[in-house]
Protein backbone atom coordinates (compact mmCIF):
# COMPACT_ATOMS: atom_id res chain seq x y z
CA UNK A 1 0.00 0.00 0.00
CA UNK A 2 1.65 3.20 -0.93
CA UNK A 3 1.79 6.27 0.95
CA UNK A 4 -0.70 8.38 -0.99
CA UNK A 5 -2.91 5.65 -0.78
CA UNK A 6 -2.72 5.00 3.05
CA UNK A 7 -3.04 8.89 3.41
CA UNK A 8 -6.20 9.14 1.68
CA UNK A 9 -7.81 6.31 3.35
CA UNK A 10 -7.44 8.33 6.70
CA UNK A 11 -9.17 11.56 5.41
CA UNK A 12 -11.62 8.84 4.26
CA UNK A 13 -12.32 7.68 7.80
CA UNK A 14 -11.61 10.87 9.13
CA UNK A 15 -14.78 12.23 7.04
CA UNK A 16 -16.96 9.33 8.17
CA UNK A 17 -16.46 9.98 11.75
CA UNK A 18 -16.57 13.70 11.34
CA UNK A 19 -20.15 13.23 9.75
CA UNK A 20 -21.17 10.86 12.39
CA UNK A 21 -20.04 13.03 15.47
CA UNK A 22 -20.18 16.54 14.66
CA UNK A 23 -22.66 17.16 12.19
CA UNK A 24 -25.08 13.97 12.81
CA UNK A 25 -25.41 15.82 16.14
CA UNK A 26 -25.76 19.59 15.07
CA UNK A 27 -21.58 20.08 16.75
CA UNK A 28 -20.96 21.68 13.43
CA UNK A 29 -23.56 21.42 10.78
CA UNK A 30 -21.20 22.42 8.20
CA UNK A 31 -18.07 20.82 8.93
CA UNK A 32 -16.90 20.46 5.87
CA UNK A 33 -17.46 23.72 4.44
CA UNK A 34 -16.00 26.13 7.03
CA UNK A 35 -12.04 26.71 8.34
CA UNK A 36 -12.59 25.38 11.62
CA UNK A 37 -14.25 22.25 10.90
CA UNK A 38 -11.51 21.64 8.30
CA UNK A 39 -8.23 22.74 9.83
CA UNK A 40 -9.00 21.88 13.72
CA UNK A 41 -11.96 19.57 14.11
CA UNK A 42 -11.58 17.24 11.78
CA UNK A 43 -7.29 16.87 12.20
CA UNK A 44 -8.37 16.25 15.89
CA UNK A 45 -11.01 13.13 14.79
CA UNK A 46 -8.60 12.15 12.59
CA UNK A 47 -5.61 11.57 14.87
CA UNK A 48 -7.62 10.33 17.77
CA UNK A 49 -9.25 7.57 15.57
CA UNK A 50 -5.89 6.95 13.60
CA UNK A 51 -4.14 6.51 16.68
CA UNK A 52 -6.54 4.53 18.82
CA UNK A 53 -7.42 2.43 15.73
CA UNK A 54 -3.64 1.40 15.66
CA UNK A 55 -3.82 0.80 19.29
CA UNK A 56 -6.86 -1.55 19.42
CA UNK A 57 -5.85 -3.30 16.41
CA UNK A 58 -2.74 -4.68 17.51
CA UNK A 59 -4.87 -7.64 18.47
CA UNK A 60 -5.99 -10.56 16.63
CA UNK A 61 -9.38 -9.78 17.22
CA UNK A 62 -10.45 -6.41 19.42
CA UNK A 63 -13.41 -7.55 21.42
CA UNK A 64 -16.55 -4.97 21.37
CA UNK A 65 -15.43 -4.34 25.14
CA UNK A 66 -12.07 -3.00 23.74
CA UNK A 67 -13.58 -0.79 21.41
CA UNK A 68 -15.61 0.76 23.88
CA UNK A 69 -12.34 1.51 26.18
CA UNK A 70 -10.75 3.23 23.06
CA UNK A 71 -13.54 5.02 21.96
CA UNK A 72 -14.50 6.22 26.00
CA UNK A 73 -10.73 7.57 25.94
CA UNK A 74 -11.24 9.85 22.85
CA UNK A 75 -14.39 10.99 24.57
CA UNK A 76 -12.37 12.13 27.52
CA UNK A 77 -10.81 15.03 24.87
CA UNK A 78 -13.79 16.95 25.88
CA UNK A 79 -12.10 17.80 29.36
CA UNK A 80 -8.78 19.18 28.11
CA UNK A 81 -9.55 20.59 24.81
CA UNK A 82 -13.09 21.48 24.71
CA UNK A 83 -13.21 22.25 28.92
CA UNK A 84 -17.31 20.66 28.00
CA UNK A 85 -16.88 17.83 30.58
CA UNK A 86 -16.02 20.62 33.34
CA UNK A 87 -17.62 23.46 31.61
CA UNK A 88 -21.37 22.21 29.55
CA UNK A 89 -22.21 24.37 26.94
CA UNK A 90 -25.11 22.60 25.60
CA UNK A 91 -27.17 19.93 28.30
CA UNK A 92 -28.07 21.04 32.04
CA UNK A 93 -25.10 23.13 33.43
CA UNK A 94 -26.15 22.69 36.77
CA UNK A 95 -26.48 19.11 36.88
CA UNK A 96 -24.72 16.81 39.44
CA UNK A 97 -21.01 17.08 39.51
CA UNK A 98 -18.69 14.02 40.63
CA UNK A 99 -15.37 15.08 41.05
CA UNK A 100 -15.45 18.10 38.71
CA UNK A 101 -16.65 16.29 35.86
CA UNK A 102 -20.72 17.35 35.03
CA UNK A 103 -22.31 13.59 34.90
CA UNK A 104 -25.08 14.22 32.23
CA UNK A 105 -22.37 15.59 29.88
CA UNK A 106 -19.74 13.29 30.69
CA UNK A 107 -22.07 10.26 30.34
CA UNK A 108 -23.44 11.05 26.80
CA UNK A 109 -19.90 11.92 25.46
CA UNK A 110 -17.83 9.48 26.92
CA UNK A 111 -20.23 6.10 27.24
CA UNK A 112 -22.19 7.00 23.85
CA UNK A 113 -21.34 9.41 21.58
CA UNK A 114 -17.69 9.13 21.20
CA UNK A 115 -17.56 4.99 21.63
CA UNK A 116 -19.93 4.46 19.03
CA UNK A 117 -20.24 7.54 16.49
CA UNK A 118 -16.64 8.94 16.25
CA UNK A 119 -14.78 5.87 16.73
CA UNK A 120 -16.76 2.18 16.74
CA UNK A 121 -19.11 3.02 13.82
CA UNK A 122 -16.23 4.34 11.22
CA UNK A 123 -14.34 1.52 11.90
CA UNK A 124 -17.40 -0.77 11.15
CA UNK A 125 -18.37 0.96 8.27
CA UNK A 126 -14.42 0.75 6.89
CA UNK A 127 -14.34 -2.67 7.31
CA UNK A 128 -17.77 -3.76 5.95
CA UNK A 129 -17.18 -1.15 2.84
CA UNK A 130 -13.83 -0.03 2.53
CA UNK A 131 -11.63 -2.26 3.18
CA UNK A 132 -10.46 -6.20 3.86
CA UNK A 133 -11.39 -7.89 7.33
CA UNK A 134 -9.48 -6.90 10.13
CA UNK A 135 -10.99 -8.51 13.22
CA UNK A 136 -13.61 -5.76 13.66
CA UNK A 137 -16.85 -7.02 12.75
CA UNK A 138 -15.73 -10.44 13.61
CA UNK A 139 -14.74 -9.46 17.59
CA UNK A 140 -18.34 -7.77 17.99
CA UNK A 141 -20.90 -10.26 19.82
CA UNK A 142 -21.88 -12.95 17.37
CA UNK A 143 -25.45 -11.87 16.67
CA UNK A 144 -23.50 -8.69 15.78
CA UNK A 145 -21.00 -9.72 14.07
CA UNK A 146 -23.46 -12.24 11.97
CA UNK A 147 -25.40 -9.56 11.31
CA UNK A 148 -22.60 -7.02 10.12
CA UNK A 149 -21.49 -10.06 8.69
CA UNK A 150 -24.44 -9.83 5.73
CA UNK A 151 -26.05 -7.25 3.33
CA UNK A 152 -29.07 -7.78 4.60
CA UNK A 153 -28.10 -6.69 8.19
CA UNK A 154 -26.04 -4.21 7.32
CA UNK A 155 -28.92 -2.51 5.43
CA UNK A 156 -30.97 -3.03 8.33
CA UNK A 157 -27.75 -1.30 10.88
CA UNK A 158 -27.28 1.69 8.11
CA UNK A 159 -30.86 2.28 8.24
CA UNK A 160 -31.18 2.16 12.10
CA UNK A 161 -27.73 4.59 12.00
CA UNK A 162 -28.97 6.83 9.15
CA UNK A 163 -32.45 7.38 11.78
CA UNK A 164 -30.51 7.82 14.89
CA UNK A 165 -28.38 10.15 13.63
CA UNK A 166 -31.07 12.31 11.97
CA UNK A 167 -32.80 12.43 14.98
CA UNK A 168 -29.67 14.26 16.81
CA UNK A 169 -29.37 15.94 13.83
CA UNK A 170 -32.85 17.35 13.63
CA UNK A 171 -33.51 18.10 17.11
CA UNK A 172 -32.55 21.65 17.18
CA UNK A 173 -36.02 24.33 15.87
CA UNK A 174 -33.50 24.86 12.89
CA UNK A 175 -35.90 24.32 10.62
CA UNK A 176 -36.60 20.76 7.85
CA UNK A 177 -34.77 23.10 5.32
CA UNK A 178 -31.49 23.23 7.03
CA UNK A 179 -31.60 20.27 8.47
CA UNK A 180 -32.00 18.55 4.71
CA UNK A 181 -29.22 21.26 3.49
CA UNK A 182 -26.25 20.60 6.08
CA UNK A 183 -26.85 16.54 6.28
CA UNK A 184 -27.25 16.46 2.53
CA UNK A 185 -23.76 18.45 1.71
CA UNK A 186 -21.83 17.34 4.42
CA UNK A 187 -23.24 13.51 2.93
CA UNK A 188 -22.34 14.46 -0.24
CA UNK A 189 -18.49 15.23 0.82
CA UNK A 190 -18.34 11.85 2.32
CA UNK A 191 -19.71 9.84 -0.64
CA UNK A 192 -17.53 11.86 -2.69
CA UNK A 193 -14.77 10.46 -0.95
CA UNK A 194 -15.63 7.03 -0.87
CA UNK A 195 -16.17 7.19 -4.36
CA UNK A 196 -12.74 7.91 -4.97
CA UNK A 197 -11.72 4.90 -2.68
CA UNK A 198 -13.86 2.36 -4.54
CA UNK A 199 -12.62 3.87 -8.04
CA UNK A 200 -8.96 3.64 -6.38
CA UNK A 201 -9.15 -0.09 -5.75
CA UNK A 202 -11.95 -1.08 -7.98
CA UNK A 203 -9.41 -3.50 -9.85
CA UNK A 204 -6.64 -3.91 -7.28
CA UNK A 205 -6.75 -6.35 -4.02
CA UNK A 206 -8.52 -4.71 -0.86
CA UNK A 207 -5.95 -3.79 2.03
CA UNK A 208 -6.98 -4.40 5.16
CA UNK A 209 -7.86 -1.88 8.18
CA UNK A 210 -4.43 -2.96 9.57
CA UNK A 211 -2.41 -1.88 6.35
CA UNK A 212 -3.79 1.34 6.13
CA UNK A 213 -2.48 2.37 9.82
CA UNK A 214 1.01 3.93 10.24
CA UNK A 215 4.04 2.71 11.36
CA UNK A 216 5.83 3.24 14.14
CA UNK A 217 8.00 6.43 13.04
CA UNK A 218 4.55 7.71 11.60
CA UNK A 219 2.77 6.74 14.65
CA UNK A 220 5.05 8.70 17.08
CA UNK A 221 4.73 11.86 14.56
CA UNK A 222 0.73 11.84 14.96
CA UNK A 223 0.97 10.87 18.47
CA UNK A 224 3.07 14.49 18.41
CA UNK A 225 0.43 16.26 16.63
CA UNK A 226 -2.36 15.30 18.43
CA UNK A 227 -0.18 16.57 21.91
CA UNK A 228 -0.12 19.91 19.76
CA UNK A 229 -3.48 20.38 19.77
CA UNK A 230 -3.95 19.12 23.14
CA UNK A 231 -1.62 22.25 24.20
CA UNK A 232 -3.11 24.96 21.61
CA UNK A 233 -6.45 23.77 22.35
CA UNK A 234 -5.90 24.35 26.10
CA UNK A 235 -4.79 27.45 25.76
CA UNK A 236 -6.81 28.81 23.15
CA UNK A 237 -9.73 27.36 23.32
CA UNK A 238 -12.12 28.36 26.67
CA UNK A 239 -9.20 28.67 28.76
CA UNK A 240 -11.94 30.16 31.44
CA UNK A 241 -13.45 26.41 31.71
CA UNK A 242 -10.00 25.31 33.23
CA UNK A 243 -10.38 23.69 36.79
CA UNK A 244 -8.68 26.07 39.28
CA UNK A 245 -8.08 23.29 41.58
CA UNK A 246 -6.04 20.23 41.63
CA UNK A 247 -8.73 17.32 42.42
CA UNK A 248 -10.53 17.70 39.32
CA UNK A 249 -6.86 17.10 37.19
CA UNK A 250 -6.21 14.19 39.49
CA UNK A 251 -9.73 12.81 39.27
CA UNK A 252 -9.51 12.95 35.07
CA UNK A 253 -6.02 12.03 35.53
CA UNK A 254 -6.66 8.66 37.26
CA UNK A 255 -9.60 7.93 34.91
CA UNK A 256 -7.11 8.35 32.16
CA UNK A 257 -4.55 6.16 33.79
CA UNK A 258 -7.00 3.49 34.62
CA UNK A 259 -8.74 3.24 30.75
CA UNK A 260 -5.55 2.95 29.26
CA UNK A 261 -4.51 0.16 31.58
CA UNK A 262 -7.74 -1.61 31.04
CA UNK A 263 -7.31 -1.42 27.38
CA UNK A 264 -3.13 -2.65 27.13
CA UNK A 265 -4.69 -5.45 29.63
CA UNK A 266 -7.02 -6.44 27.31
CA UNK A 267 -5.06 -5.94 23.70
CA UNK A 268 -2.28 -8.04 25.56
CA UNK A 269 -4.23 -11.40 26.76
CA UNK A 270 -5.72 -11.16 23.38
CA UNK A 271 -2.65 -11.59 21.76
CA UNK A 272 -1.75 -14.33 23.81
CA UNK A 273 -4.70 -16.04 22.89
CA UNK A 274 -3.93 -17.44 19.83
CA UNK A 275 -3.65 -15.33 16.73
CA UNK A 276 -3.65 -18.68 14.21
CA UNK A 277 -7.60 -19.16 15.53
CA UNK A 278 -8.05 -15.25 14.98
CA UNK A 279 -6.40 -15.18 11.77
CA UNK A 280 -9.19 -17.79 10.66
CA UNK A 281 -12.11 -15.68 11.94
CA UNK A 282 -10.87 -13.03 9.66
CA UNK A 283 -10.98 -15.00 6.20
CA UNK A 284 -14.59 -13.80 3.95
CA UNK A 285 -18.09 -15.02 4.95
CA UNK A 286 -18.71 -17.79 2.49
CA UNK A 287 -21.78 -16.51 1.76
CA UNK A 288 -20.33 -13.43 0.28
CA UNK A 289 -17.57 -14.74 -2.21
CA UNK A 290 -18.80 -15.30 -5.51
CA UNK A 291 -19.77 -19.08 -6.71
CA UNK A 292 -16.69 -21.06 -8.14
CA UNK A 293 -16.73 -22.16 -11.61
CA UNK A 294 -16.68 -25.59 -12.49
CA UNK A 295 -13.13 -26.72 -13.10
CA UNK A 296 -13.71 -28.35 -16.23
CA UNK A 297 -14.32 -25.36 -17.83
CA UNK A 298 -12.30 -22.39 -19.47
CA UNK A 299 -12.23 -19.05 -17.77
CA UNK A 300 -11.30 -15.76 -19.24
CA UNK A 301 -10.02 -14.45 -15.86
CA UNK A 302 -6.81 -16.34 -15.01
CA UNK A 303 -6.46 -14.16 -11.91
CA UNK A 304 -9.92 -13.81 -9.85
CA UNK A 305 -10.82 -10.79 -7.61
CA UNK A 306 -9.71 -11.77 -4.35
CA UNK A 307 -12.61 -12.37 -2.26
CA UNK A 308 -12.44 -9.74 -0.28
CA UNK A 309 -14.20 -7.15 -2.75
CA UNK A 310 -17.67 -8.98 -2.63
CA UNK A 311 -18.61 -7.53 0.84
CA UNK A 312 -18.89 -3.97 -1.46
CA UNK A 313 -21.49 -4.73 -3.48
CA UNK A 314 -24.08 -4.46 -0.94
CA UNK A 315 -26.23 -1.69 -0.86
CA UNK A 316 -25.64 -1.01 3.07
CA UNK A 317 -23.75 2.42 2.54
CA UNK A 318 -26.17 3.84 0.08
CA UNK A 319 -29.13 2.88 2.55
CA UNK A 320 -27.65 5.45 5.03
CA UNK A 321 -25.77 7.93 2.94
CA UNK A 322 -29.30 8.41 1.01
CA UNK A 323 -31.52 7.60 4.34
CA UNK A 324 -29.38 10.20 6.70
CA UNK A 325 -30.44 13.37 4.73
CA UNK A 326 -34.08 12.26 3.86
CA UNK A 327 -34.71 11.17 7.63
CA UNK A 328 -33.19 14.68 8.85
CA UNK A 329 -34.99 16.99 6.79
CA UNK A 330 -38.31 14.39 7.63
CA UNK A 331 -37.28 14.89 11.50
CA UNK A 332 -37.17 18.74 11.24
CA UNK A 333 -40.56 18.80 10.48
CA UNK A 334 -40.93 17.82 14.24
CA UNK A 335 -38.30 18.63 16.60
CA UNK A 336 -39.65 17.56 19.55
CA UNK A 337 -39.68 13.84 18.28
CA UNK A 338 -36.55 14.09 16.96
CA UNK A 339 -35.38 15.69 20.11
CA UNK A 340 -37.56 12.80 22.29
CA UNK A 341 -35.63 9.92 20.18
CA UNK A 342 -32.51 11.04 20.98
CA UNK A 343 -33.03 11.16 24.38
CA UNK A 344 -34.62 7.78 24.03
CA UNK A 345 -31.23 6.88 22.55
CA UNK A 346 -28.99 8.15 25.20
CA UNK A 347 -31.28 6.03 28.01
CA UNK A 348 -30.11 3.24 25.97
CA UNK A 349 -27.16 3.85 25.05
CA UNK A 350 -25.28 5.42 27.82
CA UNK A 351 -25.96 1.83 30.20
CA UNK A 352 -24.94 -0.03 27.34
CA UNK A 353 -21.74 1.61 27.71
CA UNK A 354 -21.23 1.38 31.03
CA UNK A 355 -21.94 -1.89 30.95
CA UNK A 356 -19.12 -2.65 28.16
CA UNK A 357 -16.79 -0.47 30.01
CA UNK A 358 -17.30 -2.79 33.23
CA UNK A 359 -17.04 -5.48 30.78
CA UNK A 360 -13.73 -4.35 29.94
CA UNK A 361 -12.62 -4.08 33.46
CA UNK A 362 -13.53 -7.53 34.51
CA UNK A 363 -12.16 -9.42 31.57
CA UNK A 364 -8.73 -7.26 31.89
CA UNK A 365 -8.62 -9.39 35.24
CA UNK A 366 -10.10 -12.35 35.01
CA UNK A 367 -8.96 -15.23 34.27
CA UNK A 368 -9.33 -16.07 30.32
CA UNK A 369 -12.39 -16.34 28.79
CA UNK A 370 -14.25 -15.46 25.30
CA UNK A 371 -14.52 -12.02 25.25
CA UNK A 372 -17.12 -11.06 23.11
Amino acid sequence: MTRADRLGFWVVLTAISGLLIENGTSSSPWLFFNPFGLLYVLPLYGLHVVLLARAVLAAPRPSLPMLYVAGALLGLYEAYVTKVLWSPTWGPTDGAVVGGLHVFQTAVLVLFAHPVLAFIAPLVIAEAHLVGRSGVIAGMPPRLAAALGSPRGRGWAAALLAFVLAAHHASPPDGPLVHGASALANTLVVAALIRWWHRRYAARPLPTLRDTLPGSCATIVLAGLLGLIYVASGVLIRPEGLPHQAGPHLVLAGIYAVLIAILARLIRRDRRSGPAAAHAELQPEPQLEPPAEPPSEPTSDPAPKPASLAPHRDRGLLVFLVGYPLASAALGLIPPVAAVIAVLTWAIAVPYGAWQLGRAAYLSLAPRREVR
